[in-house]
């Protein structure tokens, strides 16, 4: 409720949400984004004054433009969760155009989340252990990052999350070494994953933080989209090439080795249940 007040406080605060596009076009450095100028002389509180737009909504644009600038779309959003710690969050179609240079354009900044420099390598350690299947880990950096309770009762929730885990089958290696990201398999049994996850999320002392509800909603407006120029596109492996150069950043190529290690032997020790595991090379 407290939040919900304060969003809606803050979005009818026009100087408030000029602040947010200031703020965004100096902390956004991704590839074929633009931010639009503010106008500070003619804002007031009840009036915005920025920089006209010409253009279309990304959702709207040809296939061409949508896959060409989704990857953009994705690497702007992971950016602000695992490196900006301030989140734009009201992605929907009708803020997210492309202007006449083709670029990726974000307005309307009424409505932003600051991400507590909250334990960026543990943020980005969790999405290491995501994509390589270890969900023992998982339940540790949930720890970490406050999401789960210190003396949650971890050796009832592993069989829960694992059972749901290898269900989701989110990738399989292949062959030559590389992730192959099933999505059709893995759109057909979304919903029963999900309310497999709702009934865990109910029974365990899970908190999820608001901010975290509004990223993955951008995610969800984003895949949604890009479905419309790629029927094959998948959020994860957009997301995978940003998230692990970010793991490499933070952790060092020797910290996500030593990540991925673990949870190639933690696969190991499962098989044949875990089919998700992990390679890193320089």
């Amino acid at each position: 409720m407290d939040t919900f007040a304060n969003a809606s406080f803050y979005e009818l605060d026009y100087v408030h949400e000029a602040n947010n596009q200031e703020r965004f076009s100096t902390l956004i450095q991704t590839d074929n984004v633009y931010i639009p100028k503010i106008y500070k002389k003619y804002i007031t509180r009840k009036v915005l004054t920025t920089e006209w737009i010409t253009g279309i909504q990304l959702a709207k644009s040809s296939p061409e433009t949508i896959r060409r600038l989704i990857p953009c779309g994705v690497e702007c959003f992971l950016s602000q969760l695992l490196s900006i710690g301030f989140f734009h969050s009201d992605p929907h179609p009708g803020n997210l155009l492309v202007n006449e240079k083709g670029e990726l354009v974000l307005i309307d900044f009424g409505l932003c989340a600051e991400v507590q420099q909250l334990d960026t390598e543990g943020m980005t350690s969790a999405i290491v252990h995501l994509m390589s299947g270890d969900v023992s880990a998982l339940v540790d950096d949930a720890v970490a990052l406050r999401f789960l309770p210190e003396d949650v009762k971890k050796e009832t929730l592993l069989p829960a999350l694992q059972s749901v885990f290898d269900d989701a089958q989110l990738a399989e290696q292949t062959e030559r070494n590389k992730f192959h990201f099933k999505t059709q398999e893995r759109r057909a049994q979304f919903k029963h994953i999900s309310r497999d996850l709702n009934k865990i999320f109910y029974e365990f002392p899970f908190v999820v933080p608001e901010y975290f509800a509004l990223i993955t909603r951008a995610l969800i407006v984003l895949e949604g989209i890009a479905v419309s120029g790629d029927s094959n596109f998948d959020i994860f492996a957009a997301a995978y090439p940003y998230a692990q150069s970010r793991a490499i950043e933070v952790l060092g190529w020797k910290g996500v080795a030593r990540v991925a290690g673990a949870a190639a032997a933690a696969a190991a020790a499962q098989e044949p249940r875990i089919t998700a595991t992990s390679s890193v090379q320089k």
